[in-house]
């Protein structure tokens, strides 16, 4: 089985595809809705009421391996980054980054635009930076995008959603995670 695995890796090397962007819009329903705002300050204080954390946007990166029609990659994505977030005292106190193995299959293609469809097991790290404390939660992403390419070089615009599971934790639960990520692209 190894040796089937390296073979398709060694074939699908021959196009490799690297992507990085941000979320122009997400939102967060659920249980990782509640903890996003929460400021670090109210984690070491228990004051309840203090100013929420500032928002922040979800920067993501991928490489992918594939032809121009179906891709296999790995997706990383950092939730909720603002300025803000390493500050001690008015950064979040919950921290999360997610990861894919993404399946995107190209299915329409007219001349530089093309349309494709993704679908991905996901893997989220939730982290407390008050103590340290971290819970996973799995789940799926899955969504449709568009490409504007001008030879090896596009531009993307990916609508997604995510439903993440989180079996124990501040985060117990169902959380659904939606948005627009727009970013650029290089496959040669």
């Amino acid at each position: 089985m190894p040796r089937a695995l390296l073979v398709v890796l060694l074939v699908a090397a021959c196009h490799p595809r690297l992507s990085a962007g941000y979320d122009t819009s997400a939102y967060v329903r659920g249980p990782l809705a509640s903890l996003q705002s929460i400021p670090r300050v109210a984690a070491f204080s228990g004051i309840e009421g203090t100013t929420p954390a500032a928002e922040g946007r979800t920067v993501n990166a991928g490489l992918s391996f594939g032809d121009r029609v179906f891709q296999l990659g790995i997706g990383m994505r950092a939730n909720n980054i603002a300025k803000s977030t390493l500050d001690v005292t008015n950064g979040p106190q919950y921290v999360s980054a997610a990861a894919s193995l993404d399946f995107r299959y190209t299915w329409v293609r007219i001349k530089n635009f093309s349309t494709n469809v993704v679908l991905a097991p996901t893997r989220t790290l939730l982290v407390d930076s008050a103590n340290a404390s971290y819970t996973w939660g799995s789940g799926v992403r899955y969504g449709a995008g568009v490409v504007f390419a001008l030879s090896a070089f596009g531009i993307y615009a990916d609508a997604y959603q995510e439903k993440i599971v989180f079996g124990e934790g501040p985060a117990y639960g169902n959380s659904t995670r939606t948005g627009l990520s727009v970013g650029l692209a290089f496959q040669p």
